[in-house]
């Protein structure tokens, strides 16, 4: 029980501290809408219950998490860092470009769009994989597969209710009016740090 405290609260504590998952919900959350946003939201959820599936049939099947797939996830993670980062600059200049809730293919498409690169930011995020790598290892030895499922289902859960609770935030009055008048510093900084997190990545 204690060390599924531990678990618990390391984890929720990882989550306080902003990342690209939180920068991406931002700006989609400025480009799009709320409805939208959710769909990135989705995907991060979808990303992290991927990335823990990934750590176990690694860990049934080869015993270890080999050294060059995090490697690789680590290029892929800062190529894509600084994708986001030219978008937020590319957004920042064109704030014309939106999509209207009137129109239902773009909507479709900005809702598949914005559920990928969740999905991408969630995935190609290799200190996800570090992060998780190391708790289930904590574990793996001492708790049953019940145990650990539930782990994980909490895990998952938290990273949910916690970006829906961010989005929630994002989206009140204050909130949308101080993101409205501020769109193209708050892109221009989002830029920014989506430019530092790849750097911090391409020195580890």
């Amino acid at each position: 029980m204690e060390l599924f405290f531990f678990i618990a609260v390391t984890h929720f504590i990882a989550l306080l501290s902003p990342g690209p998952d939180f920068f991406l919900i931002l700006i989609h959350s400025m480009k799009y809408s709320s409805k939208l946003a959710r769909y990135t939201v989705f995907g991060i959820v979808i990303g992290n219950a991927l990335i823990l599936l990934l750590i176990f049939v690694l860990l049934w099947g080869l015993g270890q998490i080999h050294p060059i797939l995090l490697q690789l996830l680590s290029y892929f993670g800062i190529a894509y860092l600084l994708y986001l980062a030219l978008q937020c600059f590319r957004y920042r200049d064109d704030e014309n470009k939106h999509v209207t809730d009137h129109d239902e293919s773009r909507t479709k498409t900005s809702g598949a769009l914005c559920f990928v690169q969740g999905l991408q930011s969630s995935l190609l995020n290799p200190k996800n994989v570090m992060f998780y790598s190391s708790l289930i290892l904590l574990v793996y030895s001492q708790f049953s597969v019940k145990q650990l499922f539930l782990i994980c289902l909490w895990m998952v859960s938290i990273v949910l209710f916690w970006n829906l609770f961010l989005l929630k935030l994002f989206n009140f009055s204050g909130w949308s009016l101080f993101l409205k008048r501020n769109t193209k510093t708050l892109y221009w900084l989002t830029g920014c740090c989506f430019l530092g997190f790849a750097f911090v990545l391409a020195m580890l």
